[in-house]
Protein backbone atom coordinates (compact mmCIF):
# COMPACT_ATOMS: atom_id res chain seq x y z
CA UNK A 1 0.00 0.00 0.00
CA UNK A 2 1.35 3.49 -0.82
CA UNK A 3 4.06 2.05 -2.94
CA UNK A 4 3.80 4.53 -5.33
CA UNK A 5 3.71 7.71 -2.87
CA UNK A 6 6.86 6.11 -0.96
CA UNK A 7 8.66 5.42 -4.30
CA UNK A 8 8.07 9.17 -5.22
CA UNK A 9 9.74 10.14 -2.22
CA UNK A 10 12.80 8.03 -2.50
CA UNK A 11 13.16 9.63 -6.11
CA UNK A 12 13.28 12.73 -4.25
CA UNK A 13 15.84 12.17 -2.06
CA UNK A 14 17.85 10.52 -4.93
CA UNK A 15 17.81 13.59 -6.93
CA UNK A 16 18.64 16.23 -3.94
CA UNK A 17 21.33 13.75 -2.29
CA UNK A 18 19.91 13.90 0.90
CA UNK A 19 18.14 11.02 3.00
CA UNK A 20 15.11 11.70 4.52
CA UNK A 21 15.13 10.59 8.77
CA UNK A 22 13.73 7.01 9.58
CA UNK A 23 10.17 6.57 9.49
CA UNK A 24 9.87 9.99 8.22
CA UNK A 25 8.90 8.78 4.39
CA UNK A 26 5.42 6.82 6.12
CA UNK A 27 4.49 10.17 7.97
CA UNK A 28 4.49 11.97 4.90
CA UNK A 29 2.53 9.33 3.08
CA UNK A 30 -0.03 9.20 6.04
CA UNK A 31 -0.21 13.07 5.87
CA UNK A 32 -1.36 13.55 2.27
CA UNK A 33 -3.76 10.46 2.71
CA UNK A 34 -5.41 12.89 6.15
CA UNK A 35 -5.19 15.59 3.90
CA UNK A 36 -7.37 14.12 1.31
CA UNK A 37 -9.97 12.55 3.37
CA UNK A 38 -10.48 16.31 5.23
CA UNK A 39 -10.90 17.29 1.50
CA UNK A 40 -14.19 15.22 1.67
CA UNK A 41 -15.62 17.38 4.17
CA UNK A 42 -13.72 21.03 3.55
CA UNK A 43 -12.58 21.94 1.00
CA UNK A 44 -8.84 22.82 1.71
CA UNK A 45 -6.93 21.58 -1.23
CA UNK A 46 -7.74 21.05 -4.75
CA UNK A 47 -5.66 17.47 -4.29
CA UNK A 48 -8.19 14.49 -4.57
CA UNK A 49 -5.69 11.47 -4.32
CA UNK A 50 -3.12 11.10 -2.16
CA UNK A 51 -0.15 11.18 -4.72
CA UNK A 52 -1.14 13.98 -5.57
CA UNK A 53 -1.28 16.09 -2.28
CA UNK A 54 2.30 14.32 -1.76
CA UNK A 55 3.25 15.63 -5.32
CA UNK A 56 2.15 19.03 -4.85
CA UNK A 57 1.72 19.71 -1.39
CA UNK A 58 4.90 17.33 0.27
CA UNK A 59 7.51 17.20 -2.06
CA UNK A 60 6.91 20.76 -3.43
CA UNK A 61 7.70 21.78 0.13
CA UNK A 62 10.30 20.11 1.30
CA UNK A 63 11.98 21.03 -2.42
CA UNK A 64 14.35 23.94 -1.11
CA UNK A 65 15.91 21.41 1.70
CA UNK A 66 17.97 20.26 -0.82
CA UNK A 67 19.74 23.63 -0.92
CA UNK A 68 18.95 24.62 2.67
CA UNK A 69 20.79 24.48 5.68
CA UNK A 70 18.39 24.05 8.69
CA UNK A 71 20.21 23.04 11.73
CA UNK A 72 18.78 21.82 14.68
CA UNK A 73 16.95 23.95 17.11
CA UNK A 74 15.34 26.23 14.54
CA UNK A 75 12.19 27.58 15.66
CA UNK A 76 10.10 28.24 12.67
CA UNK A 77 6.79 30.15 11.86
CA UNK A 78 4.64 28.47 8.24
CA UNK A 79 2.37 31.96 7.89
CA UNK A 80 -1.09 31.30 6.08
CA UNK A 81 -0.27 27.41 6.50
CA UNK A 82 -3.87 26.57 5.46
CA UNK A 83 -3.65 22.62 5.08
CA UNK A 84 -0.07 22.41 6.66
CA UNK A 85 2.48 23.24 4.12
CA UNK A 86 4.95 23.67 4.26
CA UNK A 87 5.20 23.37 8.16
CA UNK A 88 4.12 19.74 8.85
CA UNK A 89 6.20 18.61 5.66
CA UNK A 90 9.10 20.55 6.94
CA UNK A 91 8.99 18.96 10.30
CA UNK A 92 8.73 15.34 9.19
CA UNK A 93 11.99 16.15 7.49
CA UNK A 94 13.92 18.08 10.00
CA UNK A 95 13.60 16.49 13.09
CA UNK A 96 15.11 19.05 16.11
CA UNK A 97 13.07 22.11 14.76
CA UNK A 98 10.30 23.71 16.47
CA UNK A 99 7.25 25.78 14.64
CA UNK A 100 4.23 27.11 14.64
CA UNK A 101 1.51 26.88 12.07
CA UNK A 102 -0.24 30.25 11.50
CA UNK A 103 -3.47 30.08 9.84
CA UNK A 104 -6.62 32.56 10.03
CA UNK A 105 -9.44 30.65 9.04
CA UNK A 106 -10.95 28.55 11.97
CA UNK A 107 -11.55 25.09 9.74
CA UNK A 108 -8.17 24.90 8.78
CA UNK A 109 -6.80 25.74 12.01
CA UNK A 110 -8.92 22.63 13.36
CA UNK A 111 -7.61 20.37 10.70
CA UNK A 112 -4.44 21.48 11.63
CA UNK A 113 -4.74 20.44 15.35
CA UNK A 114 -6.20 17.38 14.11
CA UNK A 115 -3.25 16.29 11.96
CA UNK A 116 -1.00 17.08 14.67
CA UNK A 117 -2.71 14.85 17.20
CA UNK A 118 -2.92 11.71 14.46
CA UNK A 119 1.26 12.41 13.16
CA UNK A 120 3.79 12.02 16.20
CA UNK A 121 5.59 15.27 15.18
CA UNK A 122 7.16 17.31 18.01
CA UNK A 123 7.49 20.52 18.14
CA UNK A 124 4.52 21.58 16.35
CA UNK A 125 1.52 23.58 17.60
CA UNK A 126 -1.13 25.73 16.19
CA UNK A 127 -2.74 29.23 16.38
CA UNK A 128 -5.57 30.69 14.80
CA UNK A 129 -5.27 34.84 13.59
CA UNK A 130 -4.50 36.88 11.29
CA UNK A 131 -0.55 37.58 10.82
CA UNK A 132 -1.09 41.28 10.61
CA UNK A 133 -2.45 41.08 14.36
CA UNK A 134 0.02 38.24 15.48
CA UNK A 135 3.13 39.88 14.01
CA UNK A 136 2.12 42.36 16.83
CA UNK A 137 1.87 40.35 19.78
CA UNK A 138 4.63 40.24 21.72
CA UNK A 139 4.94 36.42 21.97
CA UNK A 140 5.75 36.12 18.79
CA UNK A 141 6.69 39.55 17.33
CA UNK A 142 10.91 38.61 16.50
CA UNK A 143 10.47 35.31 17.87
CA UNK A 144 11.39 33.41 14.96
CA UNK A 145 14.42 32.22 13.56
CA UNK A 146 13.32 31.23 9.95
CA UNK A 147 9.42 32.44 8.43
CA UNK A 148 8.32 30.37 5.56
CA UNK A 149 5.71 31.22 3.17
CA UNK A 150 3.74 29.14 0.70
CA UNK A 151 1.49 30.67 -1.62
CA UNK A 152 0.33 33.65 1.08
CA UNK A 153 -0.10 36.18 -1.19
CA UNK A 154 2.18 38.64 -3.42
CA UNK A 155 5.48 39.22 -2.12
CA UNK A 156 4.97 42.56 -1.08
CA UNK A 157 2.41 41.54 1.05
CA UNK A 158 4.43 38.28 2.39
CA UNK A 159 7.60 41.13 3.50
CA UNK A 160 5.41 43.05 5.37
CA UNK A 161 3.44 40.58 7.59
CA UNK A 162 6.94 38.03 7.71
CA UNK A 163 9.80 40.25 8.60
CA UNK A 164 8.14 41.28 12.11
CA UNK A 165 8.00 37.59 12.93
CA UNK A 166 11.90 37.44 12.49
CA UNK A 167 14.46 37.74 14.99
CA UNK A 168 17.84 39.91 13.73
CA UNK A 169 19.69 37.44 11.89
CA UNK A 170 17.03 35.56 10.54
CA UNK A 171 15.64 34.47 7.15
CA UNK A 172 12.47 34.62 5.05
CA UNK A 173 12.05 31.98 2.64
CA UNK A 174 9.10 32.24 -0.20
CA UNK A 175 8.10 29.72 -1.90
CA UNK A 176 8.19 31.30 -5.61
CA UNK A 177 8.64 30.91 -9.38
CA UNK A 178 11.19 33.68 -8.98
CA UNK A 179 14.38 34.71 -7.43
CA UNK A 180 15.54 37.39 -5.15
CA UNK A 181 17.09 38.77 -8.08
CA UNK A 182 13.67 39.12 -10.19
CA UNK A 183 12.21 41.49 -7.90
CA UNK A 184 11.23 45.28 -8.91
CA UNK A 185 12.64 47.80 -7.21
CA UNK A 186 10.14 49.01 -4.87
CA UNK A 187 10.04 45.71 -3.59
CA UNK A 188 13.72 45.49 -2.08
CA UNK A 189 13.19 48.84 -0.88
CA UNK A 190 10.25 47.66 1.17
CA UNK A 191 12.14 44.71 2.33
CA UNK A 192 14.69 47.35 3.32
CA UNK A 193 12.34 49.59 5.13
CA UNK A 194 11.04 46.88 7.46
CA UNK A 195 14.54 46.05 8.34
CA UNK A 196 15.45 43.19 6.09
CA UNK A 197 17.98 42.57 2.51
CA UNK A 198 16.78 40.53 -0.32
CA UNK A 199 19.80 38.13 -1.62
CA UNK A 200 19.52 38.55 -5.20
CA UNK A 201 22.97 36.40 -5.84
CA UNK A 202 21.10 33.11 -4.60
CA UNK A 203 21.07 31.15 -8.37
CA UNK A 204 21.44 27.46 -7.22
CA UNK A 205 17.53 27.60 -6.09
CA UNK A 206 13.73 29.13 -6.97
CA UNK A 207 12.34 30.88 -4.43
CA UNK A 208 13.19 34.32 -2.53
CA UNK A 209 15.54 34.57 0.66
CA UNK A 210 15.34 37.60 2.89
CA UNK A 211 17.69 38.43 5.44
CA UNK A 212 16.48 40.16 8.59
CA UNK A 213 19.28 42.55 9.35
CA UNK A 214 17.57 44.82 11.96
CA UNK A 215 14.54 45.23 13.84
CA UNK A 216 11.18 46.18 11.79
CA UNK A 217 9.76 49.78 12.69
CA UNK A 218 7.02 49.57 15.05
CA UNK A 219 4.74 50.92 12.42
CA UNK A 220 4.80 47.59 10.55
CA UNK A 221 3.05 45.55 9.67
CA UNK A 222 0.23 47.65 9.22
CA UNK A 223 -3.80 46.91 8.54
CA UNK A 224 -3.70 44.18 5.75
CA UNK A 225 -6.09 46.87 3.65
CA UNK A 226 -3.40 49.10 3.39
CA UNK A 227 -0.38 46.52 3.00
CA UNK A 228 -2.47 45.69 0.32
CA UNK A 229 -3.11 48.89 -1.51
CA UNK A 230 0.39 49.14 -1.01
CA UNK A 231 1.03 46.38 -2.92
CA UNK A 232 -1.36 46.69 -5.98
CA UNK A 233 0.27 50.11 -6.68
CA UNK A 234 3.73 48.31 -7.30
CA UNK A 235 1.91 45.60 -8.84
CA UNK A 236 4.58 43.58 -11.11
CA UNK A 237 4.72 39.67 -11.97
CA UNK A 238 5.42 39.36 -8.17
CA UNK A 239 1.34 39.85 -7.50
CA UNK A 240 0.56 36.27 -9.05
CA UNK A 241 3.87 34.29 -9.20
CA UNK A 242 4.05 33.48 -5.52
Amino acid sequence: MFHVEREALREWEEINGRMLPEGAAGLLVRYAGLVVEANMRHNLTGCSTAMEALETLVIASLEPLGRLDVPRGTRFADIGSGAGVPGIPLAIALPGITGVLMEAQAKRAEFLEYALKELPVPGLSVVCGRIEELARRPQWRGAFDVVFSRAFGPVYVVIEMALPLLKTGGYLYIYSKLQGADLVREIVDHAMALGGSVDADRTDMTGIMIKKLRETPDAYPRRYPAIRRAAERVGGKEDHET
